[in-house]
């Protein structure tokens, strides 16, 4: 017997390291010839590994979890094979044309020179041969090997190659396309879209967020809509669901106060904001806009609705003062508006929360145990896991969908 040491072969296109996810045999047990001895995760899979060679296994590499680089010792065995020398465990760079591949499969063609045949099925070649014919587009499964044990060679895998670039010089049917003229664009990161990259990555970065999601039943929201439009818009621009959203999110604030604040982690101080000033996510061109509606706890129903409209559209046109895009407590991201379901939307530091919704749409809910059609509407608030908990998020989404599902008070307001 002599100990084989069996290094980490390049099992992918280029694979520097991979990682040891579990052996199939323990330090002291047999593993014999193309057994799976160990699966190694690479950026894309998980690949079984067989032993080259027989014998006992008495060196494990790694742990599982432990990164192991392309060329280190994966294993060393003790192999029955007393030809086997450990050079030839890494594919051909090392000698090693007869490697099995990971996960691979052997031909059912027979072994030259009285080799016992490879089990039916599978294909017997190294990682390199393997990457080779994959260079090369050669099927190994139609290729027949002429190794000593039946393994497919380097130069069998070019021989299959130049045979069918013949074959495709033969058949002038066979025209290849041109490839895609053109160049890739650069665009400065500047402006609008800059600020934006510098603000969320900030916000990300800093910001310790905790979500929560729920669809709230929009059945009488709906019907609240279309009977103050019917009353109060007979002939003038239609009133949206956004100033309702923003009459139930000022009520819920004014009920949880600590959503409505800011925190100065410096001076160590929790900040409650007594205004509830809320700012609106308007899309433009050159990205979002966040204007602020400023006391938006005291509007009616229709002011919000004027608001709201004169601020999104001197948004778009880029006409918006500082004192409109200031001062904000509290955002709503209204993503429904451009047809979009649940989303998770990004805290604005200083701010403490936010709110996302959805487009209202027809779902399948339960109703004291039927299943029934209702239109629902997705919610979505994230918030600043240093200021507010779960028990907290829980009761402040819950006040959201109360004045949602009976936004009859909200009327009064109109």
């Amino acid at each position: 017997m002599s100990a084989f040491e069996f290094k980490l072969p390049d099992v992918g296109e280029g694979l520097s390291e991979g990682e040891i996810v579990r052996w199939h045999v323990a330090p002291g047990e047999r593993v014999g010839v193309h057994e799976i001895l160990v699966d190694v995760q690479t950026d894309k899979a998980i690949v079984e590994i067989p032993a080259p060679v027989s014998g006992t296994l008495s060196r494990l590499g790694g742990n599982p979890g432990d990164l192991i680089a392309v060329g280190a010792t994966l294993a060393v065995i003790e192999s029955d094979e007393t030809s086997a020398k450990p050079e030839r465990s890494t594919g051909e760079a090392e000698g090693g044309e007869d490697a099995p591949a990971a996960g691979a499969s052997d031909s059912p063609s027979g072994a030259p020179g009285g080799a016992a045949a490879p089990p039916r099925g599978r294909v017997r070649a190294s990682p390199a041969v393997r990457k080779l014919a994959r260079e090369r587009g050669v099927d190994l499964g139609t290729v027949k090997g002429s190794g000593g044990r039946g393994q497919i060679t380097r130069e069998d895998v070019e021989a299959a190659a130049a045979a069918s670039g013949e074959a495709e010089r033969e058949a002038p049917d066979r025209v290849s396309p041109p490839p895609p003229s053109g160049e890739d664009r650069v665009e400065a990161l500047r402006g609008l879209r800059h600020r934006i990259a510098q603000t969320m990555s900030a916000a990300w970065r800093e910001v310790p967020h905790i979500f929560s999601m729920r669809d709230v039943d929009a059945r009488d929201l709906v019907r609240a809509r279309e009977s103050v439009n019917a009353v109060h818009a007979p002939s003038g621009p239609r009133i949206g669901y956004l100033p309702f959203l923003v009459q139930a999110c000022a009520a819920a604030l004014r009920a949880h106060p600590r959503f409505n604040a800011s925190l100065n982690l410096e001076a160590r101080e929790i900040v409650y904001r007594h205004r509830c000033n809320i700012g609106i996510a308007t899309a433009t061109p050159d990205g979002l806009i966040v204007t602020v509606v400023h006391d938006a706890d005291t509007k009616g129903l229709r002011e919000l609705s004027e608001e709201i409209r004169r601020l999104s559209g001197r948004a778009r046109e880029r006409k918006v003062t500082p004192a409109e895009l200031s001062g904000g407590t509290f955002t709503i991201s209204n993503y429904g508006s451009y047809g979009g379901g649940t989303g998770a939307p990004i805290i604005r530091p200083p701010e403490v929360a936010i709110a996302g919704f959805g487009r209202v749409h027809d779902a399948v809910v339960a109703v004291d145990g039927q299943a029934l059609v209702r239109p629902v509407l997705p919610l979505c608030v994230s918030t600043d896991h240093r200021l507010n908990d779960g028990e907290h998020l829980h009761a402040f989404m819950e006040s959201i969908a109360r004045h949602l599902c009976e936004p009859a008070h909200l009327l009064g307001r109109a």
